[in-house]
Order: C-alpha cells, then sequence, then structure tokens
C-alpha cells in the first residue's frame, strides 16, 4: 500500500490523513508524559511520535518477511528498544544522525 500511495494520490491524501491523525494521538501522549516528568522534554513530541510509528512499522514489515528476518516476538522489539533507550551519556555518533 505504501508504494501505491506514490502513483495515487486519492490514495496518498486517505493515508496521510490517517497517519496525521496517528502522529497527533501519539504527539499529546508524549506531550503528557514530558508534563509528568517521565520523559525528557526536551525533544519535540512530534519527533517521538513519528519514531513511535517508525518503529511499529518496521515491526510490522519484519513481521511480514519473517521467511527472511526470522521469527520476532513482540519480545524483541520491547528488548531492543529498552536496551536503545538505556544508552547513557553523550551522543555518539548523533551528529551523523542529523
Amino acid at each position: 500500500m505504501w508504494g501505491e500511495t506514490l502513483r495515487n494520490e486519492e490514495l496518498a491524501v486517505v493515508l496521510g490523513e490517517g497517519y496525521g491523525s496517528v502522529r497527533a494521538a501519539r504527539g499529546r501522549i508524549v506531550e503528557g508524559y514530558q508534563e509528568a516528568g517521565m520523559m525528557r522534554a526536551d525533544v519535540a513530541p512530534d519527533h517521538v511520535a513519528r519514531t513511535m510509528i517508525a518503529s511499529v512499522l518496521g515491526f510490522i514489515a519484519q513481521q511480514s518477511l519473517r521467511s527472511l528476518f526470522g521469527p520476532a516476538p513482540v519480545e524483541v522489539l520491547r528488548d531492543g528498544l529498552r536496551a536503545l533507550m538505556s544508552m547513557r551519556g553523550g551522543d555518539p555518533g548523533g551528529s551523523q544522525l542529523g
């Protein structure tokens, strides 16, 4: 479906609206966590929301391609994200990302 949005403008609009709603909802959740002091407040809520969506979509793609990636129970995503989020210190390699 994602590939089809490159050719079908109507589908792109519908999908864009749907993802926009999901991003906005996730952004509000992030804002709540930030206001409660449970999440860093120096990162734009939309950036976190987009990262959450990207993680889920990537996980769905891995599930769809399990013949290539092997089985990926939800614990794989959970454990991997926890490990990434537990990094401490500076921003090693961060300058390469943006």
